[in-house]
């Protein structure tokens, strides 16, 4: 449900990209967490030259400025919005209308990637949520955080069945983390001749890293049902579907470069024109991540608004499981 007064203020103390060779596996991890204020942000890639990031396409390296960063998010305030497709935002319940503003009510940046390896398809992969808490790190995809004490005013259904209800003043602990979206877009390089594909090829992704399908977008429990008791104006929930994943690509366990499933494939790497250091071909590509706090969400509570996040995504290249 939309959570219709507060603002999420979000601080991105480290925005970090680290890619690293595992055996025959390419790995990229992008690390975010936030907290109530702007402290500043790094962008960094180590340990191999097989996958490279730019956030211009044109300079590729292991490291990237902070400032890069910084300068782009320094206005981040998190707020409560929604999406059917991860690409067009909107508010809803009361403050349906508002302006949305990239990197003012959510995240959203480009990344071009590159990589001289044959293998092409790039997977948003291993979700460690449940085995990481906020003060540890992990590697693997992450959306974790510390969780905000919160006493119920009203009393409303809670779910997912209709028999779980939670009473007035009765206190629990509810977590910003459960009502996280993440969207991966890819997009077109037009400054890439060889990128031919049209509109209809690229591939879009939106990823619920609660992995509670139960309790995702527009059900009528939770924070809809705490909504209609506490502001007693009728509204209804969204007709439009928001096409979510609940899970990610798995791999075979004798090959770590082939997909079993392309649940999570986020982008395909284009040949380009440009050659690496040993003379191969570099294959690129570029994506738009986006990152919000989904109002639509069984979780999205105002008491979350007050929450700290951490996520980290990591990124595979492999080959696809049609391959």
């Amino acid at each position: 449900m939309l959570i219709y007064i507060k603002r999420f203020y979000m601080s991105l103390i480290a925005l970090t990209l680290v890619m690293m060779i595992f055996g025959t596996v390419t790995y990229a991890w992008i690390t975010m967490a936030s907290v109530n204020s702007l402290d500043g942000m790094s962008l960094t890639a180590t340990s191999g030259n097989e996958l490279l990031i730019s956030l211009d396409g044109v300079t590729y390296s292991r490291e990237l400025p902070s400032i890069a960063l910084e300068n782009l998010l320094q206005d981040v305030a998190l707020t409560d919005i929604t999406s059917h497709d991860g690409i067009n935002f909107t508010r809803g319940g009361l403050n349906e209308g508002d302006l949305i503003v990239a990197n003012q009510h959510y995240v959203s940046f480009e990344l071009w990637l590159q990589t001289d390896r044959p293998e092409h398809e790039i997977y948003l992969v291993d979700n460690v949520s449940k085995l990481v808490t906020y003060d540890t790190d992990y590697s693997g995809t992450y959306v974790v955080s510390q969780g905000v004490s919160w006493k119920s005013d009203f009393t409303f259904i809670n779910g997912p069945t209709f028999d779980q209800v939670i009473e007035k003043n009765e206190e629990h602990i509810y977590y910003a983390s459960e009502a996280v979206r993440i969207a991966i877009i890819e997009i077109k390089d037009i400054e890439n001749e060889y990128d031919q594909r049209n509109q209809e090829s690229l591939r879009s992704f939106i990823y619920d890293p609660s992995e509670n399908s139960e309790r995702g977008y527009g059900v009528t429990f939770g924070a809809f049902s705490y909504f209609l008791a506490s502001a007693q104006i009728p509204i209804s929930p969204p007709t439009q579907i928001q096409d979510t994943k609940y899970s990610l690509s798995t791999f075979d366990i004798n090959n770590p470069y082939q997909a079993e499933n392309d649940d999570s494939l986020v982008a395909t790497l284009q040949p380009s024109d440009a050659l690496s250091s040993t003379g191969k071909t570099l294959y690129r590509g570029k994506i738009i991540v986006n990152i919000w706090i989904e109002g639509w969400d069984a979780d999205a509570f105002n008491s979350i608004l007050n929450d700290r996040i951490k996520i980290q995504l990591k990124f595979k290249a492999a080959k696809s499981s049609s391959e």
